[in-house]
This record gives structure tokens, sequence and C-alpha cells, in this order.
């Protein structure tokens, strides 16, 4: 019965250049004349929630990384930071900053891209009836001045050596001055992106179609997007392995094994993102530091790297900081390794000398979730921590358990720069701080990191941060590889450390 509707989903679209149903591709192609035909590359994505730049929550990529652009873009093939509505940046202190922006850009409603809309998007940051989700990080910013069209100087409060980073994140894509975004964010997003919304049908499906005025010349390669939002990985998969969808984001390693043995299918893996076990320190029993270390003790770095399919130090990393391993700001701490005569000491010590129980949650339609919940589950037994897994679908997970719960699983992309990671999530007052960490040494650092111009000094205090966190932190880094699933037709595939999937260079061969 899901997949009747799923399919009766995608029938929504009525598009004469592809039939999905009734009638099937071929006969759409014989009745088609050749000059009408058009490149359409459809992909089954997650079901988001907000998509409004500034309240967006990460899912769908494929939709908001399409219609909106940003100053500055990752390149997928070197990881260094690229030109985009900005063609050069520069400060000589940190705390100046001056952005010269690309001239003859459009937005789709028609009116031209200038300095105005740069200011108007990140004052847009402070609103505070909003409640951007990159507050915190742009309330640095002191004051905004648009000399011209197109140069923004943009001073802060303090020294940010590292503020251009600012500008890769996903919620900080540039928006029109003069459009409502309060009111058509969510109905009718609009920006100066390779593709445009033609339609969109909320938690269903949506059609983008190519911008012929896009500022990259050749680009977009596809004329449209069919985007379809299905609720689970294995029907998204479903589609693929039928013809219907060309490419599913996010899948499982052992997708990954069944696509590769079949014929007409790839997997990529464009970047490493984490799954952040995560421990409130508000709460009991992780309130004590003694419960948090047990709970650490009692973990097999290379059994999780099993659960996930891979070995450890080589698909999968781990260690119990934010900064994962593959970052030059990591700081290699030796395993603690697995230990369970101490974990059950450090739990009587916690006043837990019968062991505890407490409610792990996940999203059990994410990748790894499953497996690495079981495998927990598991571990941590013997030392006499039974988890009462409660696995739910990550939208759910998201919306009614994330952030409230004593012990979760939550899978996280990798910040360009470490410190947008831990001002958003581990600083006290950082607006996802799902460990609800309060620790003013963690504090301190982070705010010194943000600030140092002297490399080696951040380094040293990025080392210190890791440090705090071996010792007396809230989390378990697991960092597993982000997969995709694409049709053997799919060409360019490029989804950047950003995670913003870089579908105007995509094609079907």
């Amino acid at each position: 019965m899901k997949k009747f509707t799923i399919f009766m989903m995608l029938g929504l679209f009525i598009i004469p250049t592809l039939s999905l149903f009734a009638g099937g591709q071929k006969d759409a192609e014989i009745k088609q004349p050749e000059a009408e035909k058009k490149m359409v590359i459809r992909i089954a994505e997650q079901v988001p929630n907000l998509i409004t730049p500034g309240a967006w929550d990460g899912q769908a990529f494929s939709l908001n990384s399409s219609i909106y652009d940003y100053l500055i873009e990752m390149d997928s093939a070197t990881g260094e930071l690229a030109p985009a509505l900005a063609t050069e940046w520069s400060s000589k202190d940190g705390k100046v900053w001056t952005f010269k922006l690309r001239e003859g850009v459009k937005f789709h409603d028609g009116s031209a891209f200038t300095s105005k809309d740069v200011q108007f998007t990140l004052e847009r940051t402070q609103d505070p009836d909003l409640g951007h989700l990159k507050a915190k990080d742009f309330a640095v910013v002191k004051s905004i001045s648009t000399p011209n069209d197109y140069t923004v100087i943009i001073t802060l409060k303090e020294s940010l050596p590292t503020f251009q980073y600012s500008m890769t994140d996903y919620n900080v894509a540039m928006l029109s001055s003069d459009y409502d975004y309060s009111k058509l964010g969510e109905s009718a997003p609009m920006g100066t992106g390779p593709f445009m919304l033609k339609k969109l049908i909320p938690k269903e499906s949506a059609l983008l179609v190519k911008n012929s005025n896009y500022w990259q010349p050749g680009l977009p390669k596809a004329d449209e997007l069919q985007i379809y939002f299905v609720p689970d990985i294995d029907s998204s998969v479903s589609l693929l392995e039928a013809g219907k969808v060309d490419i599913v984001p996010q899948i499982s390693p052992l997708i990954k094994q069944r696509l590769e043995a079949g014929d007409g299918f790839k997997v990529v893996s464009p970047y490493q993102e984490s799954r952040f076990i995560a421990m409130a320190m508000d709460r009991e029993p992780f309130d004590d530091n003694n419960v948090r270390l047990a709970f650490k003790y009692s973990m097999d770095p290379e059994i999780l790297a099993k659960a996930c399919q891979g070995t450890l130090n080589k698909e999968i990393y781990y260690n119990e900081t934010p900064i994962v391993n593959k970052l030059a700001q990591y700081k290699d701490i030796s395993l603690r390794g697995q230990d369970i005569k101490k974990a059950k000491d450090l739990l009587a010590k916690a006043g837990y000398p019968d062991g505890l129980t407490v409610e792990f949650y996940y999203a059990s339609d994410h990748p790894y979730g499953k497996e690495i919940a079981q495998t927990l589950k598991e571990l941590t037994a013997p030392a006499g921590i039974v988890l009462d897994l409660k696995g739910f679908p990550r939208d759910i997970y998201l919306s009614q358990y994330w952030m409230n719960a004593p012990l979760l699983l939550t899978g996280w992309g990798v910040r360009v720069d470490p410190s947008m990671l831990l001002m958003l999530a581990y600083h006290s007052e950082g607006p996802w701080n799902e460990s609800h960490i309060n620790d003013p040494e963690v504090d301190d650092l982070i705010t010194k990191i943000k600030s140092e111009v002297d490399d080696a000094q951040r380094q040293e205090y990025y080392d210190r941060l890791q440090e705090v966190f071996f010792e007396r932190g809230t989390v378990i880094n697991l960092q597993v590889p982000y997969l995709v699933g694409l049709s053997d037709a799919v060409q360019d595939y490029r989804q950047p450390i950003t995670m913003l999937s870089q579908l105007k260079y995509a094609y079907i061969k």
C-alpha cells in the first residue's frame, strides 16, 4: 500500500517531456518532436520541514541549493572556496570585510541582484520575529555599508579571521530585498539560482525549470528538476531501481551494496558526515560526568565501524569531540578503549551500582541509525547501561524528540569552518545545543577560537577544547560516508562538504 501511494504521488506531475506512468517514457519519446525533448533529472528527496532560508533545517538540499545562490561556494574537487555571487573578498584585520559582487545577476522575478540584497539578507538574520538559525553568528556584525551596487563593506564588532566561511552556510542563501519571504518563502521560494520553481506541492513534490538567465554561462545543463519528497529511503531506492528517479541522496551502506550488485547504478560518497551520540548534560543520568565516562568506556569503535559496514580509520572514524578527524583542526587523542570494569566502577561512583536504564532516541529511517542504535544497546549492556531504543521517522524525531531527550543520535553535516558548528551546537547559548552542554571553559574556548587571528594560537584553543571534550564532554562523534545512489546515466554529480548539491553541473548521458 505504501509503494502504491508514493507512485500515485509521482503521477501528480503531468509533463509532456516525460511520462512516468500510463504509457511510459518510451511512448512519450516516440510521440514527442525531437526539438521539444528536455533533459530532466529526477530526485527522490526526504520530506522537508521548513524550506525558507533562515528557518531551513537542512533537509531536501536539492531543492534549496538549486533555487538559491550564495556569495561564496566551494569547489567540490579541490575543497577550496570559490567565487559565486561575490567575485572577491578581503580583510586586513578580520574586522572589516569587503565583498565585491558579480554584476548582471538577476533574481527569478527579473530584478537585479545588488549590494542592497546582501545587506537585507544579513540584517534579516537579526530579525527577532524570524528566529534565524544564524542569528548568533551574525550578531557580531556592527554595520553594513553599500558604497555602490556591487560593493558590500561589513564591519564586525570583533575580529573574525574566518568570517568568510560563514557565507557558505546553507541558511545564508542570498535573498531579494524586494520579496516577501515571510509570506512566500514556503510556497514560492525565489532566488538567483540555476533553477526556478514552477510548481510546489508541500511535502509531496516540486518541479524546477532551467533559469535561462543564469549568470554562469552554459549552466544549468538540465532543463528540469523533478523532486519527489518520499517518506522513507527504501521507497526512494525502489523508485531508482524501477527507473522512476535518477538520484537518491543519503542511502545506507546496505543499499549501496545492493545497487552496486545490480546493473545501471552507481554510488558516490562526496564527503563524510557525523553521527553525534549526544548525552544531555542537564538531566539525569548524564548530568554526572561519571555516567558520561562510563558510557564512553563501554564503547568499542571497531565494532561500531563494522556495524556501519566499514573499517575503523578507513571508511569510519571515531572520536569524542565535535571536530571530525579529517579536518586540519583535529587533535589526535588516543582512544580510551573499551573497559567494562571501569565503566561499572564509574556507574557505582555516580550512585548506580546496579546499573541504569535510559531512553535512546534516533531517526530510524536515517542511514546508519538502526545499525548504530542496536550496536550501542549491545555494547552498553555488559556495563549495566540498558538502552530503551526509541526509533522514529526522521521528520518526527526532529520535530518532537530532538533537543528534548537524555540520549540521542543525530546526523550532522560537517561545517567548512568548525567554529560555525561549535557556536551552533556546543556553546551554551547555541540554538542547536542538543546535548545541553553548559561548560564555562568550553564557552570561553569557542569564543576565543572565533576571534583569534593568529593561526597557531587558534589551533592551541582547538587542542584544549578537544581535551576538555575527552575529559568531560557530552558527545561521541562517529563519522560515516554520505552516500548518494545514482543512475548510471547521471553525469557530473557534485556535492561539496557544504552539503549543498550543485545540480547545475549534472546532466543525463
